[in-house]
């Protein structure tokens, strides 16, 4: 149906629904109003905004089948449940476990954040350290940005210490000796004997050679 030939709210509206998106000069063509008049009936009609493509495309509220993540994505137009691009991010990286990197956002929004965020130097909300080649987005809540660090950065294991040499060979004669003993009972009753083994060093051996003990 030809754009001019268009003039009912309802037509526009069906024609609107039937399409999915549309431009405001579009819009404006449909009602044969002013762009000033068609981003009223816009705002009137609580329409949706892409968060791409310059923001140039509308939704009506019943169109977009929002994902898990309150996303929708139609003919190369970007639209969210949660508002405009900054305010996604914001939400995405406040739910996030371990916080979001660049990578994982433009996986998420089909858009490089960078492009769409960078005439903001800051965002309220959540704050980005650079890791890498890659920048990684976390909350400004310092309980949640703990969290989220630690969840992406996970601290290392302490490395297990072995017992020095002359240790290892007392610990190995004794399991000689009394094979039927526990970790605990054998740390025990060379302690008794007078050296200062520690159950975590005899471990550490153990899983060095292979030994299976309990």
């Amino acid at each position: 149906m030809p754009l001019n030939t268009i003039s009912s709210e309802e037509t526009v509206l069906a024609f609107f629904r039937e399409k999915k998106i549309l431009t405001l000069d579009q819009l404006s063509q449909l009602l044969r109003c002013s762009a000033v008049t068609a981003r009223r009936r816009l705002k009137q009609w609580r329409a949706f905004t892409s968060y791409n493509r310059n923001n140039r495309y509308y939704a009506l509220p019943s169109v977009p089948v929002f994902d898990k993540k309150g996303l929708w994505h139609h003919r190369g137009a970007s639209f969210s449940k949660h508002g405009s691009c900054k305010q996604t991010v914001v939400h995405l990286v406040q739910l996030s476990e371990k916080g979001l990197s660049n990578t994982e956002l433009t996986g998420v929004l089909g858009e490089n954040p960078n492009s769409l965020l960078a005439h903001f130097k800051e965002i309220p909300g959540i704050t980005k350290e650079r890791h890498g080649r890659d920048i990684v987005y976390f909350s400004c809540n310092e309980r949640v940005y703990a969290r989220q660090r630690r969840n992406r950065f996970p601290p290392e294991p302490s490395a297990a210490v072995l017992p020095s040499d002359a240790q290892a060979i007392l610990v190995l004669v004794e399991l000689i000796h009394h094979p039927g003993l526990s970790v605990d009972e054998l740390v025990q009753q060379l302690r008794g004997k007078g050296h200062a083994v520690h159950t975590d060093a005899v471990l550490a051996l153990f899983d060095r050679h292979g030994i299976k003990k309990n």
